[in-house]
């Protein structure tokens, strides 16, 4: 034990990050002067167009100097995927269902925000037919500067429970769970996942304790990685394949008004082609408190639409 938060101690420094609030607007987390993370708010509903906008809430995440914005707003493809974000597809409630990924009739409404030191709390309503909220959630965000070659840790805990009675929490690997979008700016022809374990197929494993992604935006490449904490559900699957970036874990699991669905994350945060699989595996013992031995990695290319043949 001793060993183990050392370790903690060693990979996971934490110093001052700045977090500002503009009131329904969005929060901002600076590192040395410099805006690392910004998450989006707003719920403005004086158009169609500003309403589709501010949805939902969702993670900005920037390189370590600010200059360049490492994820997607709403608009282009997927307009629904937005940097850090958390949604399902299916949510059953009081015998209806609910879609939250895509956000079809009702929003996901910050209401208020609660700072603290390298840390904030949104408390966020999500929306059921009308504006009054079937579930509602704290989404906790900390923030950390870990050991190089990471440069920003992000960690997400998040506790969702109903306003009454039972939810059941559903959807798909592709349309839901917590989930990292690069930006629309991303080279889809070099997105590359690492997995841990040998031959792995995304499509089909179940409870991988990370998943890291290389890809490229406007001539710079970034990593990402995703830590999958051992108390989440159980069966949780990995999305971890798309060529334009979308990648994430997708659990399922039910919410009562006395027991939340609880999840816990973490994103890691480099400039540059990280596969090193001894790094990703102590940043995840670290995170979950053990001490496993480092995996075998299968290096997977992203999946591509085929060329359509010339006629």
């Amino acid at each position: 034990m001793k060993n183990t938060l050392l370790f903690l101690a060693l990979a996971f420094p934490t110093f001052a990050f700045d977090i500002t609030v503009a009131e329904k607007d969005h929060v901002a987390v600076a590192h040395g002067g410099k805006v690392v993370a910004k998450l989006m708010m707003a719920n403005d509903l004086s158009t169609p167009e500003k309403h589709h906008d501010t949805y939902k809430p969702y993670l900005h995440v920037f390189s370590a100097d600010g200059s360049t914005r490492l994820t997607k707003g709403p608009g282009f493809s997927f307009t629904h995927h937005r940097g850090i974000f958390l949604g399902f597809s299916k949510i059953a409630y009081a015998g209806k269902s609910y879609d939250r990924w895509h956000m079809k009739g009702g929003d996901q409404v910050v209401t208020k925000v609660s700072p603290g030191d390298n840390t904030f709390t949104a408390h966020i309503d999500w929306q059921g037919d009308t504006a009054a909220p079937f579930l509602t959630e704290e989404r906790r965000f900390t923030f950390t500067t870990p050991a190089k070659p990471f440069y920003l840790g992000i960690e997400m805990n998040s506790a969702i429970i109903t306003a009454n009675g039972e939810a059941e929490i559903s959807g798909d690997p592709e349309h839901a769970g917590a989930q990292f979008r690069p930006s629309e700016l991303v080279d889809t022809q070099s997105t590359t996942y690492i997995l841990p374990g040998e031959k792995i197929d995304a499509h089909k494993a179940k409870d991988l304790p990370w998943v890291a992604e290389v890809f490229t935006i406007e001539g710079k490449t970034f990593t990402v990685v995703i830590l999958n904490h051992p108390d989440n559900p159980k069966d949780t699957a990995t999305s971890a394949y798309r060529d334009y970036g979308r990648f994430g874990m997708f659990p399922k699991g039910k919410a009562t008004a006395e027991a939340p669905f609880k999840l816990r994350y973490q994103w890691l945060i480099a400039e540059g082609d990280v596969r090193d699989a001894a790094v990703f595996q102590q940043a995840w013992n670290a995170f979950a408190g053990k001490n496993d031995p480092t995996p075998a990695v299968s290096i997977n290319a992203s999946e591509r639409k085929a060329a359509k043949p010339k006629k």
